[in-house]
């Protein structure tokens, strides 16, 4: 028998529902070419559109196995593995047709979702998931199966203390698969250069970069967070490089009068750990910690899912680390870029004073600061500074550092992230990628200070955050960016919005963290604990598996429905069973009313009227007979008058 997909709804809606969990993470044309073929597969079976060969349906899953092998250079890994599943998910479903594809497809089903809660910790997609294995295996079920959501529900409840057994007791290991993305395009994150437009582009994305609860700091505003992320000291005017340097392992200063604070970074597989200004160590759970020169940290292998990290910070750290000749190589100065620089070089003779000039020229300038600047090339510095002055941050902490470097004084560019919002229900900021920032740092006064040019651009950036201030319109963004005072106006509803936003975020969180920090050392305590505790624990632990079977097994208990003329009957025979009169299964109802009545005359009439009442409902069908209320009530006052 020919089936459809599109005529089993719960199935065909749990499919489609765990396929647009998986197209979320996959690049925009694997997504395109599977809802197409959805609507395409609709279109055959509700408009008798023309369908596709199965040998073609094969040869396009050919043809995608090839474009995911050139696209990742591998099947291996996150990225490639989401597009090969959706890819042969909507393929599979334009095939769709017989009993073996219906097993297929809801095979392909539960991996995506597995494969969804593998890669993706968030609580957003549990009730999705939960929705999309329900569906599936209720189609599943033998259409002979009695109840069956009420059979699924008694399923899914019993299942539920071995998946908290299995979250508890498997060991916890690191899939090797898993551990890469598999791709190296499509990634937000940064890269150890600073070509013009990079931070832009990075900026330019709303997705979390990160979360941190700072609580036990003394930092409370988000202008004064500065996340460093990298040093670029190697400059070709708006190009910036890190320099190699070897590892510092540094020293353990744990518990020195410092202050902890606690970070979970998004995968980006990088190896980047980005840490607040004033930090003097990190430190992961489980992994190494590399720690580079400048106050820079770096994993030991790539972040491939949500890692916790901690960092130890102090209000009067201070890099007092020499500069080194590169600090202070520019590039070739030519043009208006020479001449500005000559003449400053001859108006002030201290760093101090030179420094004081270099940020007039900032600020008397009129620079703009946006998004979209326009393109600039690696030695478009002069257009920068003297003609266009529009550019992101990386413009003007690239040129500012290389001016500076021009004035005799060593300069370097930091990247990272500057900013966030606090979340004040869960006490904690989220960073995302619009706080993607670049800053200068010189080396004035025997040690390393901060000198951010786009704070004296655009001041209102710092002061509502880069999320809120890249939410805004452009125009707005280029008219308020100098009035540091200024705020959006609020709307009852955007106040809502924003109250239940934070509430998911902090739920999220709070789910989050207690899977991440349930690692293999969490394990160990847990199972530490239990051992000392050891009888009491297996006690507990079956007293409460006992409680919960009898309660699943009295919620799903089947209920006999008795009708009005058996709950007659039921009556009639309890009495008659306290006075000797037991009603065997083989006499009829009626027979036994009348036996009744002749061993006890003074019960004949309502006997008879219970008789008659009795024959209407179940072999007349009269369903407007004689009130069962008045019956009872008579059969009452009867057997009262009797005894």
């Amino acid at each position: 028998m020919r089936k459809e997909f599109f005529a089993q709804p719960y199935f065909s809606l749990s499919v489609v529902t765990a396929m647009i969990m998986v197209a979320v993470e996959v690049t925009p044309w694997v997504a395109f070419l599977g809802m197409g073929l959805l609507v395409w597969k609709w279109g055959t079976e509700k408009y008798h559109w023309q369908g596709m060969s199965r040998r073609f349906t094969g040869f396009l899953s050919v043809l995608l196995l090839g474009q995911v092998l050139f696209q990742y250079r591998t099947i291996v890994g996150q990225d490639p593995s989401y597009t090969l599943l959706l890819g042969l998910s909507a393929l599979r479903v334009m095939d769709y047709s017989t009993e073996r594809d219906h097993k297929f497809v809801a095979l392909l089903g539960f991996v995506l979702i597995s494969v969804k809660a593998l890669f993706s910790i968030d609580i957003y997609w549990v009730l999705p998931s939960a929705f999309a294995f329900w569906g599936i295996w209720y189609s599943l079920l033998p259409a002979q199966t009695p109840s069956k959501g009420k059979t699924l529900w008694k399923i899914f409840l019993l299942s539920i203390p071995m998946a908290v057994i299995l979250f508890f007791a498997f060991p916890r290991v690191v899939i090797p698969w898993a551990m890469s993305r598999g791709s190296t395009y499509g990634q937000i994150g940064f890269t150890e250069d600073m070509n013009p437009g990079r931070v832009a582009e990075i900026a330019g994305s709303s997705q979390l970069a990160f979360r941190a609860k700072i609580d036990r700091l003394p930092v409370k505003q988000s202008k004064d967070l500065y996340w460093r992320g990298s040093v670029l000291s190697f400059s070709r005017g708006l190009v910036w490089r890190v320099v190699p340097s070897m590892p510092n392992p540094g020293e353990n200063i744990r518990g020195r009068g410092l202050n902890p604070y606690e970070v979970a970074i998004e995968p980006t597989s990088q190896n980047f750990l980005f840490a607040l200004e004033g930090t003097q160590m990190l430190s992961l759970e489980s992994g190494r910690v590399t720690t580079l020169n400048n106050s820079v940290y770096r994993t030991s292998r790539p972040i491939v899912a949500t890692t916790v990290y901690q960092g130890w910070w102090s209000p009067y750290f201070k890099d007092m680390t020499l500069p080194s000749p590169n600090d202070l190589k520019t590039p070739e100065f030519k043009g208006r870029v020479l001449e500005w620089v000559t003449a400053t070089n001859k108006a002030a003779a201290t760093p101090e004073a030179r420094l004081e000039l270099l940020k007039k020229f900032f600020t008397e300038n009129k620079f703009a600061y946006t998004l979209n600047p326009g393109i600039y090339g690696a030695n478009d510095l002069e257009e920068f500074l003297f003609e266009r002055r529009k550019g992101f941050c990386e413009h003007f902490a690239g040129s500012y550092a290389t001016l500076a470097r021009g004035l005799g004084i060593p300069a370097r560019v930091v990247v990272g992230y500057q900013g966030g919002r606090f979340n004040p229900i869960g006490d904690f900021w989220r960073i995302s990628q619009r706080d993607a920032h670049a800053w200068t740092e010189v080396f004035i006064d025997k040690a390393w200070r901060r000198v951010d040019p786009t704070a004296w651009i655009a001041p209102l950036r710092f002061e509502i955050g880069g999320e809120d201030f890249f939410a805004l319109s452009e125009s707005d963004q280029q008219a308020f960016a100098q009035q540091i005072d200024w705020r959006p106006p609020e709307r009852n509803t955007s106040l809502l919005w924003d109250r239940a936003t934070f509430l998911m975020e902090d739920l999220n969180y709070r789910w989050s963290y207690f899977l991440m920090e349930f690692d293999r050392s969490s394990q160990d305590s847990f199972f530490a604990l239990l051992g000392q505790y050891k009888l009491l624990s297996i006690v507990g632990i079956s007293f409460a598996l006992i409680i919960f079977f009898f309660l699943v097994q009295n919620l799903f208990k089947t209920r006999v429905v008795i009708t009005e003329e058996q709950e007659l009957l039921k009556t009639v025979q309890e009495w008659g069973t306290q006075h000797h009169l037991v009603r065997p299964s083989s006499e009829p109802p009626l027979q036994y009313f009348s036996r009744v009545g002749r061993q006890f005359p003074q019960l004949q009439d309502v006997l008879a009227r219970m008789s008659a009442y009795y024959d209407q409902k179940v072999y007349a069908g009269n369903k407007t007979a004689d009130s069962l209320k008045d019956l009872k009530k008579d059969w009452k006052s009867a057997i009262q008058k009797k005894s």
